[in-house]
């Protein structure tokens, strides 16, 4: 297995067509619950007196989270995998065949939803709704620890701010974790790893949107 480490990465599969492929490869009743949650979460988004409290109350940490925090909820019921894992995940599922990884939604989707409520005129289309929601539901395997990391130097909204400290697409460059897909043999000791880009393939829209939280950035 390390010798499979020095392989030259490929092109980040973490993109959004990637997890809209990958929906169509999933259990029927999964992708089913996740066409309900998208477009569940759409009549909300599309609630003209829910779009004028946020609009009316940018503000107020508790009416923003109040309204972000269901489309987060109903996103981290579902789960696209990217088929992707960290080596610490992969060696502790290798040692113990118990152990449950965590599912990391790297599109880090309360925040995105931030995104598309302050943009809310170029999601009006449920096409549109729907391929951002199927995206945000891409997970990665990582081992709790790893999943907090990525939180707490992501994104700091602890003292009544909103500051992206890390973009959506550099989450795992910036921490220093690297990501790897897993061989295709049914037990998790029998299969081997190989090394892929970290990179999060995230829209330039999303992107763009989060350089105005960087640090020292004042709204």
């Amino acid at each position: 297995m390390d010798g499979e480490l020095g392989i030259i990465m490929q092109s980040s599969i973490i993109t959004m067509e990637h997890a809209l492929d990958r929906l169509s490869q999933i259990k029927p009743s999964s992708a089913k619950k996740i066409e309900i949650y998208a477009e569940r979460c759409y009549h909300d988004f599309m609630n003209p007196a829910i779009i004028s409290w946020w609009q009316n109350n940018r503000d107020d940490k508790d009416i923003v989270r109040s309204i972000t925090r269901p489309f987060y909820d109903l996103v981290h019921s579902c789960s696209i995998p990217t088929g992707l894992i960290t080596k610490t995940a992969f060696e502790k599922v290798q040692q113990n065949k118990k152990f449950k990884p965590t599912k990391d939604h790297c599109f880090r989707p309360q925040n995105t939803y931030h995104c598309m409520l302050d943009n809310h005129k170029n999601f009006c289309e449920f096409s549109t709704f729907r391929n951002w929601f199927v995206m945000c539901c891409s997970t990665i395997l990582v081992i709790r620890n790893e999943n907090e990391r990525l939180s707490l130097e992501g994104i700091d909204n602890r003292r009544g701010s909103y500051i992206v400290k890390v973009t959506t697409d550099q989450q795992y460059i910036s921490a220093g974790i690297d990501l790897y897909s897993y061989s295709e043999e049914h037990a998790w000791k029998d299969k081997t790893l190989k090394s892929e880009s970290n990179l999060i393939v995230a829209p330039q829209e999303l992107l763009e949107y989060e350089k105005k939280f960087a640090p020292g950035i004042i709204i």
